[in-house]
């Protein structure tokens, strides 16, 4: 049998941001730590690089990313290794009764940003940031973004 452990509502929350956000490229997403409102607008400016295989220097690239798109990756028509974003709004939790195993239900938009973007959030919730790229473990490198709220 498995109970709802809760189910979460989302506050709208003031987003202030300041100063710049490391994305290292060899862990799938990064948490911003930032909790985001749907149709908000965000400016989005991406410097630094990272190598799709670590060791081989014909697969460096930058926020755009490598000019390359494959079925393997989150955003197919978009360039391999190019900067993305993902906002997860959480519905709520299950937790199987007999193995405490937990289920989280949410919402996930994932959208493109590249080096330089402005971007209206698709939905509210939390913000993450990666690389277009289904396999990190063997990538190297960094992107920093800054990122900011527009007034609009």
């Amino acid at each position: 049998m498995i109970f709802f452990v809760a189910v979460l509502v989302f506050s709208h929350l003031t987003l202030s941001l300041q100063g710049q956000e490391p994305v290292p490229s060899n862990v799938q997403w990064t948490d911003t730590g930032y909790d985001v409102e749907g149709d908000k607008a965000l400016s989005f400016s991406a410097s630094g690089g990272i190598s799709l295989q670590v060791g081989n220097p014909m697969a460096y690239c930058g926020p755009d990313g490598y000019d390359l798109k494959t079925v393997q990756q989150p955003i197919q028509n978009e360039n391999i290794g190019a900067l993305i974003g993902k906002v997860v709004f959480l519905i709520s939790i299950e937790v199987d009764e007999e193995t405490g195993e937990k289920t989280r239900n949410e919402m996930v938009e994932i959208f493109h940003i590249g080096s330089d973007r402005i971007v209206s959030m698709p939905i509210s919730g939390r913000l993450f940031l990666g690389v277009n790229e289904n396999v990190a473990e063997d990538n190297s490198g960094q992107f920093t973004v800054d990122i900011r709220l527009i007034d609009r």
